[in-house]
C-alpha cells in the first residue's frame, strides 16, 4: 500500500491544502515552501514519517494519509475502538459500524449517551462498509495479517477509516492544537504498514513505536462493584474479605498478586477524601490495613478527572471545571448526579489530584488504584494541547503522584496513551448481571453494559495482553443470582482466564458451595499456569 498524504493549514486567514505522493512529489510548490514539509520512508519497507518545518507561523487543520486496499479480498478487518469500553473485535469489512444516529437527540442529550465515546468528534455514517477505529487497524485473510499502526500516537490520536465502497483505508491524524512556530520542526504523522502473522505484526509495530509493558504479575482476587454497586460499607466488605481469605486458604497462588479492591460508593465522586463516615466510621486506612494483614493488596477505585454535580467540589470550585467554547460545562455522562470534566490543565486541579492520590497511597496505604472514566481528561483540545497530549499528560500526572511502586488498573481510557503506562487496563465494556441487557439498550452506544459484548472485547483485544499492559477482562460470576446460564458463566470465566492477566470476581466467595469452589480452583490453576509473553 503506497500512501498519498494531504495536509491542510491556515495561513493569514486563508486555508491551503498540500498533497504529497509516496515518491515525495508534492504540490502546489508555494505550499511546500510555506509548510516546509518532508516525507521520509524508513530503511525498512512500510515505515512513513511526515515532518513539517514551516517558514512562517501557521495552523495545521488536517493531516491525512490515503491507502488503497481491496477490502473485498480479505476475510475480516479489526478496528481498535476509541477507549476501553468501546466494542473492538474483528468484523466483516462490509458491515456497518454501530453509532448513535438512530437515537433521538433528546435521548442522547438527556442521558449524555455521547459522553464516553468518540461521537462528538468522529463522523458516523451507519452505512455498510464504513467503519473506523483508533491507533491501529489490521486486515486478516486466514492467518496472514496486514497491520497499519501509528508510531507517534502521543502527539495526536490517529483515526483509521475503512471504506468498502472506495477500497481504501484513510488515516486522519489529530493535528497540533497550537500554531506551528517558524523554524521549529514538527512530526505531523508516522506510521507502519507490516505484514505477517498477527503476533509478528504487533511485535514489529510496538518495537518501532518504542512501547514496552510495565512489569506486572497476574492479578486475582475480589472487587466490590458487581456485588454491592455503590451500596458498600465496612461490615459488608469485611464479610467479603473473610470470604476471599476462606477460599484462598491453602490455595497455591504463587506467581500472582491477590487484590481486594473497593469500588465506588465510599464518597461522592470528586470529593474523594470526604469519606462517608456512616459507611466507614473508621475511614479507609484501617480497612486497607486489614487487607494488607491478610497478605493481599488493598485496591481503591477513583475517577480523578471528573466530578459529579452533587459534589462539594462542583459547588465550591466552579473555576476547576472544564468549559467548552461557549463556556458551557463539558458533560461526560449521566452517572451519579451528572458527571462533568475537570480542567486538568488548571494548576489547582493538578495539585488537588496529586494531593488526593498521594493521600490514598501514602496515608491510607492502598497499593492498587483502579482509575476510571479517564477519557474525561481529553474531552476537547485546550490549553495548546490536543486530545492525545491531554490524555498522556493526565496519565503522567497520575504516575508522578503515586510513584513507581503502586499498580495502576486503568479503565475508560483511550488505549494508546495507556500502552506502557500502567500495569493493567480494562479492554472491554462492563459485564452485566444478564447476557445482553434489555432490547432497547442494544440500540445505544458502543460502550454500553453487556456481558456478550464484554466477552467479544476480551477475545478481540486478547492480542494486547502482555505486550502493552496486562488485560483486565472484567469480572466473572459463579453465583446463582445472576441471569446467566451455567454455560455463559463458564464461557465468561474460561475466556478471561485464557486471555487476560486479571481474574477478579464480585461474588460472595464465602457463600460458594463445593462445586463452585472446585470450578474456581480449576480455572485459577489454568490462569496461573498459562504461558505468558
Amino acid at each position: 500500500m503506497e500512501p498519498i498524504f494531504s495536509v491542510s493549514f491556515e495561513l493569514a486567514g486563508e486555508e491551503r491544502t498540500l498533497t504529497l505522493s509516496s515518491d515525495g512529489t508534492a504540490y502546489p510548490a508555494d505550499a511546500v515552501a510555506e509548510l516546509g514539509v518532508s516525507l521520509t520512508k524508513g530503511s525498512q519497507s512500510g515505515i512513513w514519517c511526515l515532518m513539517a518545518n514551516p517558514t512562517v507561523e501557521l495552523t495545521v487543520r488536517t493531516i491525512r494519509a490515503e491507502l488503497p486496499v481491496d477490502l473485498r479480498a480479505i476475510d475480516v478487518i479489526y478496528h481498535n475502538g476509541y477507549q476501553s469500553w468501546t466494542d473492538s473485535f474483528e468484523r466483516r469489512a462490509s458491515w456497518a459500524m454501530p453509532g448513535l444516529l438512530h437515537v433521538p437527540h433528546a435521548v442522547v442529550d438527556s442521558h449524555v449517551l455521547d459522553g464516553s465515546g468518540d461521537y462528538r468528534f468522529t463522523p458516523y455514517k451507519l452505512i455498510p462498509g464504513e467503519q473506523h477505529g483508533f491507533t491501529y487497524c489490521y486486515l486478516r485473510t486466514g492467518e496472514r495479517v496486514t497491520l497499519v499502526g501509528s508510531l507517534n500516537e502521543d502527539e495526536g490520536f490517529t483515526t483509521v477509516f475503512s471504506s468498502w465502497g472506495n477500497g481504501s483505508l484513510t488515516l486522519d491524524k489529530e493535528p497540533p492544537a497550537h500554531p506551528l512556530a517558524p523554524g521549529k520542526e514538527c512530526k505531523l504523522a508516522a506510521f507502519i504498514i507490516t505484514t505477517g502473522t498477527l503476533d509478528e505484526c504487533l511485535e514489529s509495530w510496538l518495537s518501532h513505536a518504542g512501547i514496552k509493558p510495565r512489569p506486572a504479575r497476574p492479578l486475582i482476587g475480589f472487587t466490590s462493584w458487581y456485588r454491592h454497586y455503590a451500596d458498600i460499607s465496612a461490615p459488608a466488605l469485611e464479610h467479603d474479605l473473610a470470604g476471599l481469605v476462606q477460599v484462598l486458604e491453602g490455595c497455591d497462588t504463587a506467581g500472582a498478586d491477590v487484590a481486594f479492591q473497593i469500588d465506588d460508593g465510599y464518597a461522592k465522586v470528586g470529593d474523594w477524601l470526604d469519606i462517608d463516615t456512616g459507611k466507614f466510621p473508621e475511614g479507609l486506612a484501617s480497612f486497607a490495613a486489614k487487607v494488607s494483614e491478610q497478605g493481599f493488596i488493598p485496591g481503591l477505585w477513583l475517577a480523578p478527572f471528573l466530578c459529579e454535580r452533587g459534589s462539594r467540589l462542583f459547588s465550591e470550585h466552579p473555576e476547576w471545571l472544564l468549559r467548552d467554547e461557549r463556556f458551557g460545562l463539558v458533560a461526560t455522562g449521566g452517572n451519579w448526579s451528572g458527571a462533568v470534566a475537570l480542567d486538568t490543565q488548571n494548576p489547582e486541579v493538578r495539585a488537588y489530584i496529586t494531593h488526593t492520590l498521594q493521600t490514598v497511597v501514602r496515608d491510607w496505604g492502598f497499593k492498587l488504584l483502579k482509575l476510571d472514566f479517564l477519557f474525561a481528561a481529553c474531552m476537547l483540545p485546550h490549553a495548546g494541547l490536543n486530545r492525545a497530549q491531554l490524555m498522556v499528560d493526565g496519565l503522567e500526572l497520575i504516575r508522578a503522584a503515586v510513584g513507581e511502586d503502586v499498580a495502576l488498573l486503568l479503565c475508560g481510557v483511550p488505549l494508546a496513551p495507556a500502552f506502557g503506562r500502567c500495569e493493567y487496563c480494562r479492554i472491554g465494556c462492563d459485564v452485566g448481571l444478564d447476557w445482553d441487557d434489555a432490547a432497547y439498550m442494544r440500540l445505544l452506544h458502543r460502550e454500553r453494559v453487556s456481558t456478550r459484548l464484554s466477552l467479544a472485547d476480551t477475545r478481540g483485544r486478547a492480542h494486547l495482553d502482555g505486550l502493552v499492559f496486562g488485560n483486565d477482562p472484567d469480572v466473572f460470576f459463579l453465583r446463582d443470582d445472576v441471569r446467566l446460564s451455567t454455560q455463559q458463566k463458564d464461557l465468561l470465566m474460561n475466556t478471561a482466564a485464557a486471555s487476560g492477566s486479571v481474574l477478579l470476581t464480585s461474588d460472595d466467595m464465602g457463600a460458594w458451595d463445593d462445586f463452585q469452589r472446585e470450578r474456581y480452583y480449576d480455572v485459577l490453576t489454568t490462569f496461573l499456569r498459562r504461558e505468558r509473553r
